[in-house]
């Protein structure tokens, strides 16, 4: 096992596969040798090229590897990144609240959690925290120090950033637990029923591989996978604040945290989120999909901890746009 910590832009690595070395996919073993980085960055290096077996490159995370094979990992060159353009780009986020051991805030819409590739040169929320809070950044893995959980880009709303790495692996397993309560607002197309529990498993789309599609989790084996689809489990609890004439406000509580889980759901009973191009369809009315964290409540070291951030301008511009229209 190796603990590097921080590896110098384009380093070069080669290890050999042992012999008594389970098998094992190489995007796993190479995170289990470099224990300071998440699996999906390594998946990424792999996907643009940065892995070689025995002197051939790989683009497959799920690559198997062999007793004796030779592995070769090329870490990305360096990401530069402008100060002012940082600030300015990051401005809008703000601290809600802090402890010792976390820190809850404001992620605004139209910023990254963190990275989508290691080439990637957008400014993400990870790049606000080595910025203004770089003692955070030996905490959790280094390409994402303090992230715990993550919103999607155009999603607004509460985020916890842990502080040390105690808090990482205790929050962490609070949300692998389910005792990290949410609660989301979101406007949606149309109207539906008052109230209403979704279950439907989330995997990846057969077809459009950016997005997640909905499944019947009656369909789904022992191995998880309908067909050849992994797909998991997910539930979501929503009911209608307010209706309108052709949308409505809702309230949204995911009991598990699939990726685009709530944007999935409501696509999947008919009512796709106002302004959700990828489930639904571009609005005028507002330049982001209308989905907000709103609240977050949990235990953390026998204490009771409840935040709420109110929905930002353009979502509640959106509400009054709508409502005044209903009232015409």
């Amino acid at each position: 096992m190796i603990k590097l910590g921080l590896i110098k832009p384009n380093a070069f690595f080669t290890f050999i596969v042992p012999e008594n070395t389970p098998t094992s996919r190489v995007d796993r073993y190479i995170t289990e040798l470099f224990t300071h980085y998440s699996r999906s960055y390594f998946q990424h290096v792999i996907q643009t090229g940065g892995v070689t077996i025995n002197g051939a490159t790989v683009k497959k995370p799920s690559t198997s590897l062999s007793h004796n094979d030779t592995i070769t990992v090329q870490f990305p060159a360096e990401r530069i990144i402008e100060q002012s353009t940082l600030i300015d780009k990051t401005l809008n986020v703000s601290i809600i609240a802090t402890t010792e051991h976390f820190m809850i805030i404001h992620k605004p819409a139209h910023l990254l959690v963190h990275p989508p590739s290691n080439h990637s040169t957008a400014i993400t929320l990870t790049d606000w925290i080595r910025h203004n809070h770089n003692e955070i950044s030996s905490v959790g893995t280094v390409d994402r120090p303090g992230i715990i959980h993550r919103l999607d880009k155009e999603t607004s709303g509460l985020l916890i950033i842990t502080r040390t790495n105690h808090a990482h692996n205790m929050i962490g397993s609070l949300f692998k637990e389910r005792k990290i309560n949410k609660t989301y607002k979101a406007i949606v197309a149309g109207h539906p029923e008052k109230e209403g529990t979704i279950t439907l498993a989330i995997g990846r789309d057969p077809i459009n591989r950016i997005k997640m599609a909905p499944f019947n989790e009656d369909c789904i084996d022992e191995s998880g996978k309908i067909g050849a689809i992994k797909a998991r489990h997910a539930k979501t609890e929503y009911k209608v604040l307010e209706y309108f004439n052709d949308a409505s406000l809702i309230e949204v509580k995911p009991t598990t945290g699939r990726t685009h889980q709530i944007r999935v759901h409501m696509m999947a009973i008919g009512h796709p989120i106002i302004g959700d191009q990828l489930y639904g369809k571009k609005s005028s009315l507002i330049n982001r999909h209308a989905l907000h964290a709103e609240q977050l409540s949990f235990t953390f070291d026998n204490t009771y901890y409840s935040f709420i951030d109110e929905a930002p301008h353009d979502f509640q511009q959106l509400i009054t746009l709508l409502r005044n229209s209903s009232q015409e």
